[in-house]
């Protein structure tokens, strides 16, 4: 049986708000009658970025820019060489394909802590 802890609850209650919050704010600003037609929105356009991505992954160097709030680009790693300490063997790890995120504009200058 797996326990959840209230450190890991509280960190899912707070991803909830923010897409709340985020479904509220295309509600307004596209001045929709109801918040399921925002939310609707919402979860098209992360679904048309996850699949955009999915269909690039095997594209090294492969980048798509939302202008001013990032920038997701896909690189591939090769696998190295490890050296398992217990049985003294050298293996070969998995070649991994990462996505990775940079943030641009307003966003990337308020990470800034001076």
């Amino acid at each position: 049986m797996i326990l959840l802890h209230g450190k890991d609850l509280n960190h899912m209650r707070t991803s909830i708000r923010g897409r709340d919050e985020l479904t509220v704010r295309v509600q307004t600003a596209l001045c929709l009658a109801t918040k399921k037609e925002a939310e609707h929105i919402v979860n098209a356009v992360i679904q048309c970025l996850e699949t955009t991505l999915l269909n690039n992954l095997g594209t090294d160097g492969f980048t798509l820019k939302l202008n001013g709030l990032g920038k997701f680009s896909v690189r591939h790693k090769p696998g190295i060489l490890r050296k398992i300490g217990f049985t003294g063997e050298t293996i070969q790890t998995k070649t991994l394909r990462k996505i990775r995120f940079l943030s641009l504009g307003v966003l990337r200058q308020r990470e800034r802590v001076d």
